[in-house]
């Protein structure tokens, strides 16, 4: 087990599954905030609808975690199961036929979730901050 999704020492991490691992944790996360936000906003009225926007971002963050999921499978790492635990989110993969627990802190992956947004504006040309 390693916490925070630091590098493991033992020769398991060729290719960079596990920051690969991350990225993809966190286009999960993100895609489906989206969703949760999504749904939020229909029950909530608005004087503009943000749900493009949204929408947009939500297609984006899936498709990257797609893709990253993909990629874990080629190199031999299989997600299996992602949960909340207290303030830690708990990831199960199998790595070439080994099963591997990685532990992310809640609090960093939001904030890195936030940088995601970031970059997607800035990827979007809406970053006029």
């Amino acid at each position: 087990m390693t916490g925070g999704g630091g590098p493991v020492r033992d020769g398991a991490d060729e290719g960079g599954w596990q920051e690969l691992l991350r990225e993809c944790v966190l286009f999960g996360l993100l895609f489906k905030a989206a969703v949760v936000d999504l749904d939020a906003m229909q029950m909530a009225p608005l004087k503009l609808s943000y749900r493009e926007i949204v929408e947009e971002l939500s297609r984006w963050a899936e498709r990257r975690h797609y893709r990253m999921k993909r990629q874990l499978r080629q190199i031999g790492c299989i997600l299996l199961t992602s949960r909340k635990q207290g303030s830690c989110y708990c990831v199960q993969v199998r790595l070439r036929g080994y099963l591997r627990e990685v532990v992310y802190s809640i609090e960093l992956l939001q904030a890195e979730c936030r940088e995601r947004v970031g970059l997607w504006l800035k990827e979007h040309g809406r970053n006029d901050t």
